[in-house]
């Protein structure tokens, strides 16, 4: 502990920190573990603790709050104004994200879920105002490195099928962006942690866990002493898994498969539901999940050790940083499937339908640039945005900010795909990756 504070103190030396400051920070999180007594099958089991983590960030005159939750909310807007009312930060400058583990709450992420939404708006609101009230002198810096954990999952097979498995040459972003928000003690306040990639591993396997986001994030809390309070987002992940899930230690036995996650149909279409293990197939159930916990505190310390490498190592600070804020509403033309009871590997037919609306916003502190998107944009999408974006200190965040209407939102080079993600998604081919672009690029002249 002591010889990673005098790191940091060593790190924000060299970067020339000056002792008056402007920027405030805090950092807080309450918990919305579901109990013991909400969980549905008798072998329904809670890994860990599911949190909503929040920071806030002033500059004197304007503020931001910045969100994650290890669940999903579908009304954010009315959690916004409530927020706002209470805080004075600006509706525009809320980051409201969910980790997307699939596993954060009794039905996995199925519609009568504990906790329920009322409990998560309620934590998003008092996480802020507890955010706010802990807010501090604090410095802002902004760091990145490779981690290669994840891979696309949109694969072409020998059989000309298209399957979800590790498609080893097609795009998938690597870059962990880590943003810390550093006190005058050079103790970390609070730390934001951006990766692509599906939080999948406990997936209808009656377990209820933050999956390897959760786990980055108490790893760095731990290392800190408690005194930091770590927020996980994706990043564009909407075709990207662990990489390792695929190889073949990893994989499900023909027994246990059908115990832990339902066999995905190429035609008609699987019954997402959380069901009972019996008897005779738990020992091999236990076993799976041994198994899981293993690699997925693999990957959380993966990400976490990083993330506190890249503080030490690849960021500067800097004291005085302006907040800004603007956001915006694309609407892009809508499709309904005909045919609705296939998975992937054909062609449903489509109709027109109502159009749909994609939320993107964007936040700067600083010369550091947050992109947050309402969906799950492909990886391609991301690189666009932070290609075409005027920054260089850039985090592009997903399922941010809801209603979510649009689902996946594929890339125009994959709207081909007979994937279930393209398959199913509402959106029309040829619009989506622009509008979006286009949009974070207008946001950053209406915040300058």
């Amino acid at each position: 502990m002591k010889k990673i504070v005098s790191l940091l103190a060593i790190v924000c030396l060299s970067a020339g920190i000056a002792s008056a400051q402007q920027l405030v920070a805090g950092a807080a999180k309450v918990d919305i573990t579901p109990k013991e007594s909400d969980l549905i099958n008798e072998t329904d089991i809670i890994r860990g603790k599911l949190y909503v983590r929040a920071i806030y960030v002033s500059d004197g005159k304007n503020a931001t709050a910045i969100v994650g939750m290890d669940t999903h909310c579908h009304d954010l807007n009315e959690v916004m104004r409530r927020s706002s009312a209470s805080t004075g930060v600006p509706f525009e400058n809320f980051i409201i994200s969910s980790t997307h583990t699939h596993s954060g709450g009794t039905a996995g992420i199925g519609a009568d879920n504990k906790p329920s939404q009322s409990q998560v708006q309620e934590a998003i609101v008092k996480a802020v105002d507890e955010a706010k009230a802990a807010a501090r002198p604090a410095r802002v810096g902004f760091g990145k490195r490779p981690l290669d954990i994840n891979v696309n999952r949109d694969n072409y097979n020998d059989r000309q099928e298209w399957e979800q498995a590790a498609n080893w040459t097609a795009p998938c972003d690597k870059d962990l962006t880590v943003i810390t928000f550093i006190d005058n003690d050079d103790v970390p306040i609070a730390v934001y942690m951006n990766y692509g990639m599906h939080p999948v591993n406990f997936f209808m396997s009656g377990v209820v866990s933050a999956d390897f986001p959760g786990d980055a994030c108490n790893l760095i809390e731990k290392v800190f002493g408690e005194k930091t309070i770590a927020v996980f987002s994706q990043g564009a992940s909407g075709d990207v898994n662990p990489k390792l899930a695929y190889t073949q230690v990893f994989q499900e036995t023909n027994q246990v498969k059908a115990v832990v996650a339902p066999k995905v149909f190429t035609k008609g279409n699987p019954s997402f539901e959380n069901k009972a293990v019996s008897k005779e197939q738990l020992p091999l159930h236990k076993a799976m999940i041994d198994r899981k916990d293993e690699y997925v505190r693999m990957l959380g310390n993966a990400v976490g050790f990083k993330a506190i490498e890249i503080m030490l190592y690849d960021t500067q600070y800097e004291v005085n940083p302006v907040i800004k804020g603007a956001e915006t509403v694309v609407t892009v033309p809508g499709r309904e499937r005909i045919d609705k009871e296939g998975r992937e590997n054909y062609d449903p037919g489509y109709k027109p339908a109502p159009d749909v609306h994609i939320g993107v916003g964007f936040v700067q502190i600083g010369d550091i640039g947050l992109v947050s998107v309402s969906g799950e944009i492909y990886t391609e999408i991301g690189y666009r945005i932070k290609h075409e974006m005027p920054l260089s200190k850039l985090m592009v965040v997903t399922l941010a900010d809801g209603p979510f209407e649009s689902g996946y939102i594929y890339s125009d080079n994959a709207a081909h795909h007979l994937t279930f993600q393209v398959i199913g998604s509402r959106l029309q081919p040829g619009h989506a990756e622009k509008a979006i672009t286009e949009a974070a690029k207008r946001l950053v002249k209406e915040a300058k």
